[in-house]
């Protein structure tokens, strides 16, 4: 992650091997860092000779350009970079968020994580497959908190604690989703169509025992089995789904908030505040006025 002009809070933590003294025995870690931006940050272009960036979402909004392209990454999304490649924040920003960041050396050298070379290379072929937006879920977070702890530690066995946690880390982002094996495959296409479904009609709100009716299953096992699919439990999946629709009419369309918030099945536009101010950080407004701003500064730069 490239330095921000941002001043430092006491949410932003960061483990970087330029200042920082290298883990012994662990030299794939170039730095891990999280914070919590209260507002729009300046990130600049910037890229990572040999080494990859995992930037994961843990609440709110935040969109990346890499080769002329903008991706949006919401709740749960992780979005990487490979080495070398230019990145920045979308429009050389990055927005109220909070997030974690991990940079680490490619997959080459001999005994990279104390790994044979036919495990580094299983590693570096499922990293090269990684969508550059993936939907990983919440679980994550458990993964980057175990590592920031193994980091700070002060145990003889730092190092070992570190490599753990960092490959445990990186499972999580190249793993998620490998547990579907052991869900049915019909009950998978019922859970595929209920997701569509949830896209097609993002002011549809079932509640869970109703979903697992659909699906022909018990709710404790559709809850289950549906977080363990998508990577979150369903109210939050399709409350995410939500208020990604709300940021794309606030972005396309002259609808009012309030009508919006309706059309999306909120019983208030306060209540509709609430929530999208919990997954994206600033209120409705403040996105369509920020919208403006980019679509603006767009304009100007085409």
């Amino acid at each position: 992650m490239g330095k921000t002009d941002a001043d430092k809070s006491k949410a932003r933590w960061t483990f970087n091997t330029e200042i920082d003294p290298p883990v012994q025995r662990v030299p794939e870690l170039v730095m891990l860092g999280s914070d919590e931006l209260r507002k729009a940050a300046p990130l600049y272009e910037h890229q990572h000779p040999g080494c990859y960036e995992f930037v994961f979402i843990e609440r709110g909004k935040a969109s990346w350009e890499l080769e002329g392209n903008l991706f949006e990454t919401y709740a749960g999304d992780l979005f990487h970079s490979r080495p070398g490649e230019k990145h920045s924040g979308g429009f050389n920003a990055i927005e109220p968020c909070k997030f974690w960041w991990l940079i680490i050396e490619a997959p080459h050298r001999h005994a990279w994580l104390g790994l044979p070379p036919e495990e580094t290379r299983l590693i570096s072929d499922a990293i090269e497959r990684l969508l550059r937006v993936k939907q990983i879920g919440l679980f994550a977070v458990q993964s980057f908190q175990k590592l920031k702890d193994a980091i700070s530690s002060e145990s003889p066995l730092r190092s070992v604690a570190v490599r753990s946690a960092l490959l445990d880390t990186l499972l999580a982002l190249i793993q998620s989703g490998a547990r579907t094996d052991t869900i049915a495959h019909d009950l998978l296409h019922h859970y595929d169509a209920l997701i569509a479904r949830m896209e097609r009609e993002p002011e549809w709100r079932p509640n869970v025992d109703e979903l697992a009716m659909t699906a022909g299953v018990s709710s404790s096992h559709f809850y289950r089995t549906f977080q363990a699919y998508t990577g979150e439990a369903p109210t939050a999946f399709s409350e995410r789904l939500r208020v990604k629709e709300a940021c794309r009419q606030l972005t396309d369309t002259e609808h009012s908030v309030t009508d919006i918030a309706y059309r999306l099945g909120y019983a208030s536009s306060q209540h509709f505040a609430t929530v999208f101010k919990r997954f994206i950080g600033c209120t409705p407004s403040q996105w369509r006025v920020s919208g403006s701003a980019r679509d603006n500064s767009s304009r100007s730069r085409g």
